[in-house]
């Protein structure tokens, strides 16, 4: 009897832009935001290794148009993960009015 070996999960997430269409995103997002991280704004030697993070996470929002796209370092965008960004919490609060129950 055999054993089934588990196959290895990707590196990349399907459907995550590579390739040239990923360095040449990136190079747009770069000029849009300058080569800097969007979270802790550390310079970046070379935009097209940064990584893409989903402004408003994709669990949340499935959108990957470039409005939702920053560029981020690697610890940052890991830091974040699948969580909404401090500001956007704060607008999100600031409009949400609370009522005192009677």
């Amino acid at each position: 009897m055999t054993a089934k070996v588990k196959a290895r999960p990707h590196r990349h997430r399907p459907g995550a832009i590579r390739g040239e269409a990923g360095r040449e995103l990136r190079r747009r997002l770069a000029q849009r935001d300058g080569a800097r991280c969007f979270y802790c704004r550390l310079p970046f030697p070379d935009p097209t290794l940064a990584t893409l993070d989903h402004y408003v996470p994709s669990c949340l929002w499935r959108c990957s148009e470039p409005y939702n796209l920053v560029l981020a370092c690697a610890p940052c965008n890991n830091t974040k993960s699948d969580r909404l960004p401090w500001p956007l919490v704060w607008l999100l609060l600031a409009t949400v009015r609370v009522t005192a129950a009677a």
